[in-house]
This record gives C-alpha cells, sequence and structure tokens, in this order.
C-alpha cells in the first residue's frame, strides 16, 4: 500500500478508529517498547491457545476490550 493510499484511509477514518489508529503509532514509536519477534510455531501455537479460551469464554469480549481501549487512550 503506498503511502498516498493510507493517509487516505486514515483521514476517512471515523474518530474513534482515528484515535486507535494514533494511540497505535505512538506506542509503536515509543522506543521504551519493544516488539517480540516469534516464529511461525510460536505464534500458532499462542493463537491456538488464545481461541481456545475465547470458546470456552475466558477471554473478553472484542467490543468490550475496544470500549476500555477508547476509554483509557483516547488522544
Amino acid at each position: 500500500m503506498s503511502a498516498v493510499e493510507l493517509t487516505s484511509k486514515i483521514q476517512n477514518l471515523s474518530v474513534e478508529d482515528y484515535n486507535m489508529v494514533v494511540m497505535l503509532v505512538d506506542r509503536l514509536s515509543d522506543k521504551s517498547v519493544s516488539i517480540q519477534r516469534k516464529s511461525a510455531d510460536e505464534l500458532f501455537a499462542e493463537l491456538t491457545t488464545s481461541a481456545e479460551k475465547s470458546d470456552m469464554g475466558q477471554t473478553t469480549p472484542a467490543h468490550e476490550v475496544s470500549k476500555s481501549m477508547r476509554e483509557k487512550y483516547a488522544v
């Protein structure tokens, strides 16, 4: 995706989604945050575990997490 396409998509986001993108970019730009690299097998295992927890009702629904993040990190 080109920078022009990305800019256009960002400009057309809702206020809530735009704020979420800004928050994520800020967090990813923070030098103290390091992103851990994982192998395909590690990712598969983590996603499988996550899906199993979700199927058993052990996780918080995405809309609740999103709402909480907007309230906590809204710019």
